[in-house]
C-alpha cells in the first residue's frame, strides 16, 4: 500500500499547476442537480461534464456552466432549456462567485469552508424506493450535515454524517441501529485538486457508465466506496483509477462440499474462514469534440483469509488478466473484468450509449470446466429531448434503457465465494444483481420553472439462482456429462433467466415542484404486478406505493456569505 501511495503521490506531483479556486466537493448523488446536468447534456450542453464519470464536483459544474456561458447565449435559448440552466445558476451561485474571484486574483490562496444540513422528509408505503419497502404508510426523513473545508487552494477535507431512516425498510442493510436511528455516512474523504488531477482518499462515490438506476461495472447503488483514488482530468482524455476495501465475507458457503473442483471442503462444523476482499479498476475515457465519449476499463475483485492489498493486482496500467494466469500472487485469487462503453450526442438532442461487461468468457472446450456460460452484461439506452419543440413546447424528456446481467456474472463458485460484487450486502453494478433482464420507458415534461411531471413504465424478469444464492454448476456435476463429449462438441446450454422467474411490470407517475435551488416537494404513485413473488411459483402479487418527499437544505458558505 505505501508504494502504491508513493507512486500516485509522484504522479500527482508532476501535474501541479498554479492555484486556483476550490470547493472540490463531491456532489451527493441523490442531489437534484444531476437529473438536470444529464436533460441540459442530452440537449448537447455541459458535455465538459464527463457523461460517464462520477461524482461531480462542484468547482467541475461551476467550470462548465462559465464555460458554457462564455460560448452560447443563454437567453436564445428554449424556455425550458433556460430554466435548467437557471436552476443551476442558482445552486451554483457560491462557486460562481469563486470563479470570478479567481480572474481578478489568480494566484490567491483561499481558505473556504462549507457547511450544509440536507432534510429529506418522506411519507411512503408499498416497494416506494430502490430496494426500499415499507409494509405500511410510514415516515421516513433522513437527515444529512455535511462539512467541507479547504485549505490554501488544492487541499479538501469532506465529511457526512446521515441518518436514514428508509434504511429500516431496507432488506440487506447490515448496519447497526442505535437510539432508534439508522446511520450510514457515505462520503468522507481527504482530497488534492489541481487542473488536471484529483487524488481523493477516504470514503466517496463512484459510477462509471451513462446509464440510471445502475451500470454494467460500478454504479453508486451500494453507496460510498472506502477507497483510493486517482482522477486525470483533460478535456480530451480522462483516467480513473482506484483501490477500494470492500467488507469481508465468508470464505466459504453451506454448498461448498457439493461440488469442488479445485479440492476438499472444510470439515463439517468447521466455522468459515472470513476473507478481506478488495477492488480496483481502471478506466479510460476519450471525448471527440463533445458528441462522442468512448471508453474502456478492467477491474479485479481479489483478497482471501489474512489478505492485504497487493501491487500487482493495483498496479494501473498492469493487465489484470496476465496477473492472474501466470498465477504471480500464489494462493490469493482473482475475479477479473473487462468492460467498454460508449455514449453518442448527435444528432442534436438526442443521446444513444451503451456498455458491455465481460466477467468470463469461455475459449477452450475440452473438458467438463470449460462448459460453463459466458458471463456478461450489457446496457443500451436512447435518450430524446425537446421532441415537441416544432410545436412549439419544450422541456419534454424521454428515454428508453434495456439491461441484463446473466446468471453467475459478478459472481464466483463457493470456493472463493467472497468474490460476489456486494458492498455491504449491495449489488455494486445494479440494485438486482445478475439473472435479469428489464426495459424501462420513461418520459417527463417541465410545464414551467417550478413544475414537472413524469411517467415511467418498466419490465423485469429475475430469476431466483442469482447473486445470493448458491452458485450452481450442473454441467460439472452431471455424471452423463463427460470430457470426451466435450473435445467433440458437446455444449452446456440453460433457461435465461434461470430458476423460478420472478416477473414485474411496473407503472408511475410522479409531480416535482421545485420554486427555488433549495426546496423542492415531490410525489410518486406506482403500481405493479408481480409473477411468483418472492421467486415463489404460482405466488401472485399487486403492490401499490407512493412516496411524498419534502427537502430542504440550508448551505453556508466561508469567507462569502
Amino acid at each position: 500500500m505505501k508504494k502504491i501511495f508513493v507512486l500516485v503521490i509522484v504522479e500527482v506531483m508532476a501535474f501541479v499547476v498554479p492555484s486556483y479556486a476550490q470547493q472540490n466537493f463531491s456532489i451527493p448523488v441523490d442531489n437534484w442537480t444531476y437529473s438536470v446536468i444529464q436533460q441540459l447534456q442530452n440537449r448537447g450542453y455541459l458535455l465538459d461534464l464527463s457523461p460517464g464519470l462520477k461524482p461531480y464536483t462542484r468547482m467541475q459544474v461551476a467550470r462548465a456552466l462559465e464555460n458554457f456561458r462564455s460560448k452560447v447565449d443563454v437567453s436564445k435559448l428554449p424556455p425550458a432549456s433556460m430554466w435548467l440552466v437557471e436552476k443551476l445558476d442558482r445552486e451554483f451561485s457560491y462557486e460562481l462567485r469563486l470563479l470570478r474571484a479567481e480572474k481578478q486574483t489568480p494566484d490567491t490562496s483561499i481558505v473556504n469552508a462549507r457547511f450544509a444540513e440536507e432534510a429529506f422528509l418522506n411519507l411512503a408505503k408499498g416497494d416506494y424506493k430502490t430496494l426500499k419497502q415499507a409494509n405500511k404508510t410510514e415516515f421516513r426523513p433522513t437527515l444529512r450535515t455535511e462539512f467541507g473545508f479547504d485549505i490554501g487552494n488544492h487541499l479538501s477535507f469532506y465529511t457526512d454524517a446521515t441518518v436514514d431512516q428508509t434504511l429500516r425498510d431496507d432488506t440487506l442493510y447490515t448496519g447497526s441501529t442505535k437510539f432508534g436511528l439508522d446511520v450510514l455516512a457515505q462520503q468522507a474523504y481527504i482530497r488534492y485538486s489541481s487542473k488536471y488531477v484529483d487524488l481523493t482518499f477516504g470514503r466517496d462515490y463512484l459510477s462509471w457508465g451513462y446509464g440510471y438506476d445502475g451500470e454494467p461495472f460500478i454504479s453508486t447503488i451500494p453507496g460510498g466506496l472506502d477507497m483510493l483514488s486517482l482522477f486525470v482530468k483533460t478535456h480530451l482524455v480522462k483516467f480513473n483509477w482506484f483501490v477500494a476495501q470492500l467488507d469481508p465475507l465468508p470464505e466459504f458457503t453451506p454448498d461448498t462440499n457439493n461440488y469442488l473442483p479445485f479440492g476438499p471442503g472444510p470439515t463439517s462444523g468447521q466455522p468459515d474462514p472470513t476473507a478481506n476482499r478488495y477492488l480496483t479498476g481502471s478506466r479510460i475515457e476519450f471525448n471527440l469534440d463533445n458528441k462522442v465519449f468512448l471508453a474502456a476499463y478492467q477491474a479485479a475483485l481479489f483478497g482471501g483469509p489474512n489478505a492485504s492489498i497487493n501491487f500487482l493486482n493495483t498496479n494501473p496500467v498492469r493487465v489484470n488478466y496476465e496477473t492472474t494466469i501466470n498465477n504471480h500472487l500464489g494462493v490469493q485469487t482473482t475475479n477479473n473484468f473487462l468492460g467498454a462503453d460508449v455514449s453518442v450526442f448527435w444528432p442534436k438532442d438526442f443521446n444513444l450509449y451503451g456498455g458491455l461487461l465481460i466477467d468470463d468468457w469461455q475459449v477452450d472446450h475440452k473438458v467438463k470446466g470449460d462448459l460453463k456460460p459466458n458471463l456478461y452484461a450489457i446496457q443500451t439506452g436512447i435518450r430524446a429531448s425537446d421532441l415537441l419543440q416544432s410545436l412549439g413546447v419544450t422541456g419534454t424528456d424521454a428515454s428508453l434503457q434495456y439491461m441484463m446481467a446473466g446468471n453467475r456474472v459478478y459472481n464466483q463458485y463457493s470456493w472463493v465465494s467472497f468474490q460476489k460484487l456486494l458492498l455491504r450486502n449491495y449489488p455494486v453494478a445494479n440494485p438486482f444483481g445478475d439473472d435479469y433482464w428489464n426495459i424501462d420507458l420513461r418520459l417527463s415534461q417541465w410545464l414551467s420553472y417550478d413544475w414537472k411531471i413524469g411517467f415511467e413504465i418498466m419490465h423485469l424478469e429475475h430469476g431466483s439462482s442469482n447473486i445470493y444464492g448458491l452458485y450452481t454448476m450442473p454441467w460439472f456435476i452431471n455424471p452423463a456429462i463427460t470430457d470426451s463429449m466435450v473435445a467433440a462438441g458437446y455444449r452446456y446450454k440453460e433457461p435465461f433467466p434461470f430458476g423460478v422467474i420472478q416477473e414485474t411490470n411496473m407503472f408511475e407517475a410522479n409531480i416535482l415542484y421545485q420554486p427555488a435551488s433549495n426546496f423542492y416537494g415531490q410525489a410518486m404513485i406506482s403500481y405493479s404486478q408481480n409473477r411468483n413473488y418472492g421467486f415463489v411459483s404460482g405466488v401472485n402479487k399487486g403492490i401499490f406505493s407512493f412516496l411524498f418527499t419534502i427537502y430542504y437544505n440550508f448551505t453556508a458558505n466561508l469567507p462569502f456569505n
